[in-house]
């Protein structure tokens, strides 16, 4: 323990802290570059997705001005099954891919035991979608495949195990046109990224290390600290690896509320006059009685005896 002690003591945190943060920004800044060019094609898609969704839906394009703007995005993606676009009335004025959703009608209708955002295609009822965000049919796309997302976010699970074997599921975000009251729907197939979850996991281990690194640094500063002020650092180190932060605050308030003598850092009982460790005088007292006194009070609260400058 000693030895232990011994090495903690010699622990310079100013240096070690700020090695820590310049490690954690350049593997943040590496980690987030690493993962932009592996996932780029998707990241593309996304802006462009959203900007066109942004566009049409402000009304700030006609529907028939996008017409090449969709096809141009149906070509950027394989995950795209296909783009229509729709009138008010839900029957297809426009198929990008022309897919078997792009002839006729296109309606959706909620089945009983199909929650969660599912809904069928009324011509084929082995046709399922999951209605989704523009946001999140692309965070999907980049980090999981569909089946993986459909088992976690479905509430019923006896439909998906019922089901998923015999139905197609894809996903469906949509658009519509203020204006004019068009809608553009956008039918994905997500497929993964080879070894796209590799790097995720990869990243996220980077990240949990330096959290375990993070929440390992605190506790030993705590530890010591509590060994420079004297007091029981096995406790106060203890309470900060269970309690984090917590432990911090409330180890920063004890000292607080107590008395560090400026010479050993010692902590001690506020009524000391002389430190109990190092014997450097701390504090004052009346003349008169002996009563403990601030260096800002001019009389004794208890004796009334003016305190000498």
């Amino acid at each position: 323990m000693k030895n232990f002690n011994a090495l903690i003591e010699r622990l310079n945190f100013k240096k070690i802290i700020a090695i820590y943060i310049a490690l954690a920004v350049i593997t943040g800044l590496l980690s987030v570059g690493f993962l932009s060019y592996m996932f780029k094609d998707k990241l593309i898609f996304a802006y462009n997705l959203n900007n066109l969704s942004e566009r049409i839906e402000k009304g700030k394009l006609g529907i028939d001005s996008v017409k090449s703007d969709i096809i141009s995005l149906a070509r950027q993606s394989s995950d795209i099954v296909d783009i229509l676009i729709l009138d008010k009335d839900n029957r297809v004025l426009f198929s990008a891919k022309q897919s078997e959703f792009g002839n006729g009608e296109f309606k959706l209708e909620n089945e009983r035991g199909e929650r969660g955002g599912y809904l069928t295609y009324f011509k084929n009822p082995d046709v399922s979608f999951r209605l989704m965000d523009n946001d999140d049919l692309i965070l999907n796309a980049v980090f999981t495949g569909h089946e993986k997302e459909i088992s976690h976010h479905h509430k019923d699970e006896n439909f998906f195990r019922n089901n998923f074997m015999s139905k197609r599921i894809y996903l469906l975000s949509y658009a519509v046109n203020r204006n004019s009251g068009d809608k553009i729907y956008f039918i994905s197939d997500i497929n993964k990224i080879p070894e796209g979850e590799v790097y995720l996991d990869m990243a996220g281990s980077v990240g949990m290390t330096f959290v375990v690194l993070y929440w390992i640094l605190l506790v030993l500063w705590v530890y010591q600290d509590a060994m420079k002020s004297k007091i029981d650092a096995v406790l106060w180190g203890s309470i900060a690896l269970f309690t984090n932060l917590a432990g911090l605050f409330v180890y920063l308030i004890y000292k607080q509320s107590n008395k560090v003598c400026y010479k050993c850092n010692t902590i001690q009982n506020r009524n000391n006059i002389f430190c109990r460790y190092c014997g450097t005088k701390i504090g004052n007292a009346c003349k008169s009685c002996s009563n403990i006194v601030n260096e800002e009070d001019k009389f004794c609260s208890s004796c009334g005896n003016k305190i000498s400058a």
